[in-house]
């Protein structure tokens, strides 16, 4: 067998063909059928074989061994293609290059960067802005579906643009009303005090035998109606301003008070029809009243926007709010603790005052807490069902889109 690494011993002219030229002839193995023999073995990179020449051949260059990097940090027997660039440390790139991959090496590069909310999109994307409503005194108010808290921050929005115009047209039926219910009842317990029946305990029996006369029971008992004929007037009148408000005009206390006045009727009918249902509920448990109370919170807003009468108010109301009913209710009742609220804060005091001097002459304080509350807490009601209303009819009847496209034919209007 020939040794891996040397070269074949030479031969004369004058010798025939060798056996291994010519498969088919002369010798003992060419008549031997079978594949051919691999005698040459295992030859390792850049090992001359059988066929080269001896002047080919390099003597000293062992069977094998482990190929060492020469100068330069090549290989034997390697050489660099022409042209290109010799092995060894990649330059640095120069500053503000900007080549792509990690770190400035060739390679895939970090992903872009999120665009506005952390969506994929192209650089400084900005999402449209949903449309507003509102005015300059408002500030932007949504033209758009509402949630609970956008409910909650219109209305007192709107309650802060419109305080003079509101308080002006609670004041004009409450005051005068509220004094004179506070009167009626100066005589009531004597008119003693709390202070004065402590530095005298005689004054408890006069208290407890002074009552009210009958002209003054009387008058107690038809202001009483009175205030309840008025409140959903004021109620209108409110829901007047704080519409006018929301869609960004308006409203004096005048023209609401005078647009009002036309649907007065159908006020006092649609609200003693939603009070009957509320008493009712009462009646089977709280629960059906909250339920009542919550279908029909969009009836005044109905009659007063839409110049629907007492029962197709109601029926409106109930349309509108049925496909959202528990979150209308939980708008419902969150406002009306509210409202609970700061009439606790501001009439408690006043009639503690009342109560400690006395109703003789602490009815004016008297009157004082029951109309603070109803110049500010009561109204906050009526602007929360007021948003109710237009959310219903934003969700459900495309009203912002109503409201968009009359904004721009108006707008071409006045450019033309």
């Amino acid at each position: 067998m020939t040794q891996v690494g040397t070269s074949p011993p030479p031969r004369d002219p004058d010798d025939g063909p060798h056996e291994a030229d010519s498969p088919n002839g002369g010798g003992s193995d060419a008549a031997l059928p079978g594949p051919p023999r691999d005698d040459a073995g295992w030859l390792p990179p850049g090992a001359p074989t059988s066929e080269m020449s001896t002047e080919d051949a390099n003597p000293t260059v062992p069977s094998w061994a482990p190929l060492e990097p020469g100068p330069g940090g090549q290989a034997p027997g390697w050489e660099a293609p022409a042209g290109s660039v010799p092995p060894g440390p990649a330059p640095p790139a120069p500053a503000g290059s900007g080549a792509p991959g990690w770190d400035g090496a060739p390679g895939w590069g970090p992903p872009p960067q999120p665009g506005w909310g952390g969506a994929w999109g192209p650089p400084n994307y900005q999402a449209p802005a949903l449309p507003k409503a509102g005015s300059a005194r408002t500030g932007p108010l949504p033209l758009h579906p509402m949630s609970f808290s956008d409910v909650l921050d219109g209305a007192f929005r709107l309650l802060r643009a419109n305080l003079a115009t509101i308080v002006l047209v609670t004041a004009v039926f409450f005051v005068p009303l509220e004094l004179i219910s506070a009167f009626l009842t100066r005589d009531l317990f004597g008119g003693q005090g709390l202070l004065q029946v402590l530095r005298d305990p005689s004054l408890t029996e006069q208290q407890f035998s002074g009552g009210l006369s009958g002209v003054q029971l009387g008058g107690t008992v038809a202001t009483s109606l009175l205030g309840l004929l008025i409140t959903p007037f004021v109620g209108g009148a409110i829901t007047q301003v704080v519409a006018a408000s929301y869609l960004g005009r308006q409203l004096s206390a005048g023209d609401a008070i005078k647009t009002t006045g036309r649907r007065v009727w159908a006020l006092l009918g649609a609200a003693i029809f939603v009070h009957l249902a509320e008493a009712v509920g009462v009646l089977l448990c709280i629960l059906p009243a909250l339920v009542a109370m919550a279908f029909f919170i969009c009836t005044t807003p109905a009659v007063v926007i839409e110049g629907l009468g007492p029962i197709r108010s109601m029926r409106r109301s109930w349309a509108l709010v049925r496909p959202r009913f528990w979150p209308v209710l939980g708008i419902a009742v969150v406002s009306g603790l509210l409202a609970w609220f700061l009439k606790s804060i501001l009439g408690t005091p006043f009639t503690l005052g009342a109560e400690l001097v006395g109703l003789r002459w602490g009815f004016i304080l008297l009157a004082i807490g029951s109309i603070l509350p109803a110049l500010v807490a009561s109204p906050f009601v009526s602007i929360v069902a007021t948003l109710v209303y237009f959310d219903a009819r934003i969700r459900h009847e495309g009203f912002d889109l109503q409201m968009i496209a009359r904004g721009l034919a108006d707008g071409s209007a006045s450019a033309s």
